[in-house]
């Protein structure tokens, strides 16, 4: 494969020569200069940057930082126009790129340049990338997660490290599912402006110091309720009401500030358990506790059940042959890994690891037209941890598992990443989903699978669902079912004071 980067060297970038290293992997690489006049950006969004430099990143470089252009000679050679490319990637839109086979050019909201991407990002957050090849056709499309970006600078890093996911993902295989196009006016904000959104966001950060005085960082609790077997066709669950209606939501309590998280139900011989993350605010690292409940609630306190080196957290439970497995999230140790008890629900220990040296989040496993599929978010170099859907396959549910050809399927900080297990009805698979749009875990998606092959794949999405007075709060982030036994989660205000942590918890009470 024959690369041809068309990019404007007086906005050159970090991200260019890691996109040259991965693209490199897969072929020859060359690099086109542009022909235009060097217009760099006005003197106020420089000045911005500059003290984003030190200020959000001690200095330190990352993929926005600038380079200097003559570096990228040390790496690819000077392309000539008149060459044959296999691939031209056109960073400028300047009409300036030389021809090929194929050639892509990269959009920001709908607008080639980084101009386009910077005053997106000052306008609305971060962008929708997108490929537009020559025929005028967008031929892929990505929303990149917000989690990690600091200032414009770290807006403009994590999505640059969605372009690398995208264009790499693209190239493998090109028959992507896309999303409609998002268009915004690309439009400078004056000195003026900008001086007061940087005022704002020191004023924020400095009430953020304030509140983690104040408040614990964040703090997790879990929602509980039985609901009908739905044997006659009626169901009272959210699936069935797309919505947090039906029986009134009990809050799992929790002990000593810590907080609770990722509810999987299990029901086994008649009882009904509880697995969840369990994490001390004081070690911020999450062991995984079971409880036990009844028609009245808790039949006793929560008990640790698995805790490892690293962090634990999303214990997926699944049945096969007659025994049942956990597959724990142990991103923190780059695998998947099976675990099985000895002494149900104690007990656990590593059974099988099925995938290794992959950054791999809320593993969530279901069986669906004969064959094993596998879904979770995994973290491509940088960028954020909750827009890219990869899916991998097997025939037998102990591997080997195979990576989907599309992978990442899914660049989406809306619909990417599974919240609970998947659901079948009347054949059709569904899943819940993260909705990550305005900050991690804000609200869930219901999503129905319309196409799954390991070349393909679609969805669509069913409801929205986002905090309410049924479950108020401040994010509502997984949703599972075992039984008759319906489980939430979601994040509230936490005081760290003793006697305005009961005023929070009275204030955040669900409605009956």
């Amino acid at each position: 494969m024959r690369y041809c980067l068309h990019f404007d060297p007086s906005h050159c970038r970090n991200w260019i020569r890691l996109l040259i290293e991965r693209l490199a992997e897969g072929g020859q690489v060359e690099f086109f200069s542009s022909q235009a006049e060097a217009v760099p950006h006005p003197a106020h969004i420089e000045t911005l940057l500059y003290s984003e430099a030190d200020r959000l990143f001690a200095g330190k470089s990352h993929l926005a930082s600038p380079m200097d252009a003559a570096l990228l000679a040390q790496m690819a050679p000077l392309a000539k126009a008149d060459q044959d490319f296999d691939l031209v990637i056109d960073l400028v839109g300047d009409g300036a790129a030389p021809k090929g086979k194929a050639s892509v050019t990269l959009l920001f909201n709908g607008f080639a340049s980084e101009r386009a991407l910077i005053t997106a990002i000052m306008q609305s957050g971060l962008p929708q990338i997108a490929l537009r090849d020559q025929a005028g056709q967008i031929v892929a499309t990505a929303e990149p997660s917000p989690e990690l970006a600091k200032g414009v600078s770290g807006a403009m890093e994590q999505t640059y490290a969605r372009v690398i996911t995208l264009l790499l993902a693209w190239s493998r295989n090109p028959a992507r599912w896309v999303a409609p196009l998002r268009e915004q006016k690309v439009e400078w904000k004056s000195a003026g402006q900008v001086t007061s959104q940087a005022a704002k966001e020191r004023i924020k950060a400095a009430l953020k110091q304030i509140y983690y005085r104040l408040f614990l960082p964040s703090h997790w609790r879990i929602g509980w309720r039985w609901v009908a077997d739905g044997s006659d066709g009626e169901g009272d669950d959210v699936w069935s009401n797309r919505s947090l209606a039906g029986p009134s939501w009990q809050v799992l309590p929790d002990h000593d500030n810590h907080f609770y998280a990722d509810p999987v139900p299990w029901h086994k011989d008649g009882v009904h358990y509880l697995f969840f993350e369990d994490l001390d605010p004081r070690s911020q690292k999450g062991i995984l506790s079971v409880l036990t409940l009844d028609e009245k609630g808790p039949t006793g306190p929560a008990r640790p059940c698995l805790e490892e080196p690293f962090h634990l957290s999303y214990p997926f439970l699944i049945e096969h042959e007659g025994e049942v497995y956990m597959v724990p999230e142990t991103s923190a140790n780059r695998s998947v890994t099976f675990y099985k008890a000895e002494n149900f629900p104690f007990g656990w220990k590593p059974y099988k690891t099925i995938l290794t040296d992959i950054d791999a989040a809320d593993v969530t496993i279901t069986r669906h037209q004969g064959r094993w599929w596998l879904f979770c978010v995994t973290r491509d170099g940088g960028g954020g941890y909750s827009d890219c859907l990869s899916i991998f396959h097997a025939d037998d549910l102990f591997g080997p598992w195979h990576a989907h050809a599309q992978n990442p399927v899914l660049i989406d900080k809306a619909t990417a990443r599974p919240a609970g297990n998947f659901v079948h009805m009347d054949g059709r698979l569904c899943r819940p989903v993260q909705d990550c749009s305005l900050s991690y875990g804000c609200q869930l998606q219901l999503v129905e699978v319309t196409h799954l092959s390991p070349e393909h794949y679609e969805q669509k999405t069913l409801a929205i669902l986002a905090p309410n007075e049924r479950w108020p709060g401040r994010k509502l982030h997984t949703l599972n079912r075992a039984g008759r036994l319906e489980v939430i989660d979601g994040a509230i205000l936490r005081p760290r004071l003793a006697f305005f942590k009961k005023l929070a918890d009275r204030i955040f009470r669900p409605a009956a």
